[in-house]
């Protein structure tokens, strides 16, 4: 988004780092959080790197060798290794002790648009973290996905309605998107608490009213 940016100094080299290995350029996207805030919308602070590969699963030998070397380069005093199924999680301490997360995760479901790059690393297209915010939205939904589904529905009102999210997440996904489940969850905006910082004038009542008239919408829809 032009000149402006929320990515930290060391969030920043560590991005260098991975788009100057030619096998996490080939293999790797950047997405999530940060990247939606750093992308798209400047509208939140947000701590994690995550990098998501569609092709294979994480391949840990040429993973763990690269973070070792990124490591030493961001001077970071100690690096923590965790892992959940296919998700491969590294804590990075630094000397300040700040603290860096960075995910290599297998997501093994075909983006809609593969054509965004940022200085020659792939980055998640905008249409995909919505629809990814949708899936999620059926599932178990985080205060974090309510503010960003919130300003993604906004900024792109006229191109990214709910039906046509939930009709793309079903066709990434492969699967069966409970419409009663997303109008429930997305009613639950009133219990949302730890919010996110934010780098722009937010307003949690007018995300809570947007949040309900969609429940209420859905749930006409439904029983029409």
């Amino acid at each position: 988004m032009g000149n402006k940016t929320i990515l930290t100094k060391i969030q920043r080299k560590f991005l260098d780092l991975v788009i100057a290995e030619p096998y996490l350029r080939k293999k790797y996207y950047w997405t999530g959080g940060t990247e939606l805030a750093e992308m798209y919308l400047c509208h939140r602070e947000s701590e994690d790197i995550d990098l998501f590969t569609e092709h294979e699963e994480v391949y840990l030998p040429n993973i763990t060798k690269f973070v070792g070397i990124a490591g030493a380069k961001i001077g970071a005093k100690s690096i923590k290794h965790t892992r959940f199924l296919g998700l491969y999680s590294f804590l990075f301490t630094l000397p300040n002790e700040n603290k860096l997360k960075v995910d290599f995760n297998y997501y093994p479901f075909t983006r809609i648009n593969k054509e965004r790059r940022w200085n020659g690393l792939e980055i998640d297209s905008l249409e995909d973290i919505a629809v990814n915010k949708i899936h999620t939205m059926a599932m178990k939904p985080r205060a974090r996905d309510f503010v960003d589904l919130f300003f993604i529905l906004r900024l792109k009102k006229s191109e990214f309605s709910v039906n046509h999210l939930i009709k793309m997440a079903k066709i990434k996904f492969d699967w069966h998107i409970n419409r009663i489940q997303i109008g429930e969850n997305f009613a639950k905006v009133v219990t949302v608490k730890d919010l996110p910082r934010m780098l722009v004038p937010f307003n949690p009542q007018k995300m809570e009213n947007f949040f309900l008239a969609l429940a209420l919408d859905l749930k006409k829809e439904i029983f029409a």
